[in-house]
């Protein structure tokens, strides 16, 4: 196999390989079945409020 050969390959299927990949994330982060788990983990950075009383 060649280099110009490695090259279209790579070039061909990267940018699918890349496009998947992005979809997939895209898909898992705004799926509504993994909303509790996200804001649990958005609110896990946040400093606790005190509590009052």
């Amino acid at each position: 196999m060649s280099h110009d050969t490695l090259v279209l390959l790579a070039k061909t299927f990267g940018p699918i390989w890349m496009m998947g990949f992005l979809l997939i994330v895209a898909i898992r982060a705004w799926a509504p079945s993994r909303k509790a788990a996200n804001d649990r983990a958005a609110r896990s950075i946040l400093p606790q409020e005190p509590s009052d009383g």
